[in-house]
């Protein structure tokens, strides 16, 4: 059975003036260095993986395939993560917060530079419109998210909107339905996973793994291989996560987050 492992990734930067100066504070645990990005290709690649194109999930998957995807929209993306990848002739998917880009955030993509992703062999995707949780939403308000980021993207690139990662990777079973009837065929989560199967088929949930700022070599190999004992250590981590949020509901676990990680 062939094995997917989906990575996520955020920002990327090259120094720590860039860390520090375009990269907000809530967001540097999932900031990677380029340094360590390129490292981490170079291994994915000593090992065997084979780097999947977003845009042929549905077809035959390798037997060992690593997928790569960014959330959010950060303008390294563009000039960091996009560049890296064309050098290697590989691809991978961008999610973005359609509110964020074109001015509406500091720091994030352009219309433009996401056209020249595409142009590069990139697939962009949604990430919602405004960034809110879609399991703190109305059923209008989250097929609102669903279409509004879907045709402001189409728009904005010229390109098909079909696949979107949750905020936070936080939704409800019964959105994915609305999600479905919009369009989308591919839903990419934050529930730690590997997916198992010869081919992502339509209107499937697609695990995925974050790569944060202390991921290390070994723990990163580890992921992207797809080992047993590092998934259900990850699983375990995330299981004890969920657990605070469903406590402490998402606007104080968000509000935790973001003091910590100062």
């Amino acid at each position: 059975m062939s094995r997917l492992v989906t990575l996520m990734y955020h920002g990327l930067y090259a120094d720590d003036r860039e860390l520090q100066q375009t990269i907000d504070p809530a967001d540097r645990p999932y900031a990677v260095s380029t340094a360590a990005f390129e490292r981490q290709l170079d291994l994915i690649q000593a090992e065997g993986l084979t780097v999947v194109d977003p845009r042929r999930l549905g077809g035959p998957l390798p037997a060992r395939g690593v997928l790569l995807t960014f959330d959010d929209g950060h303008a390294s993306n563009h000039h960091h993560a996009t560049r890296i990848l064309a050098q290697r002739g590989l691809q991978a998917v961008f999610f973005v917060t359609s509110d964020f880009i074109g001015g509406g955030r500091a720091h994030f993509c352009s219309w433009e530079q996401l056209r020249e992703m595409d142009g590069q062999g990139m697939l962009i995707g949604s990430h919602g419109r405004t960034h809110r949780f879609f399991d703190d939403m109305s059923p209008a308000d989250a097929a609102g998210e669903f279409r509004d980021s879907r045709d402001r993207i189409q728009q904005g690139t010229g390109r098909a909107v079909e696949q979107i990662s949750f905020p936070g990777g936080r939704y409800r079973r019964d959105q994915l339905a609305v999600g479905r009837e919009l369009g989308y065929t591919v839903f990419h989560t934050s529930e730690v996973g590997v997916f198992g199967g010869a081919a992502v088929p339509a209107g499937a949930e697609v695990p995925r793994i974050a790569v944060r700022a202390t991921t290390g070599d070994a723990t990163f190999m580890a992921f992207a291989a797809g080992s047993r004992r590092a998934v259900w250590k990850a699983q375990a981590i995330a299981a004890a996560k969920s657990a605070v949020r469903r406590t402490a509901g998402n606007r104080l676990y968000h509000l935790m987050y973001e003091k910590f990680a100062r």
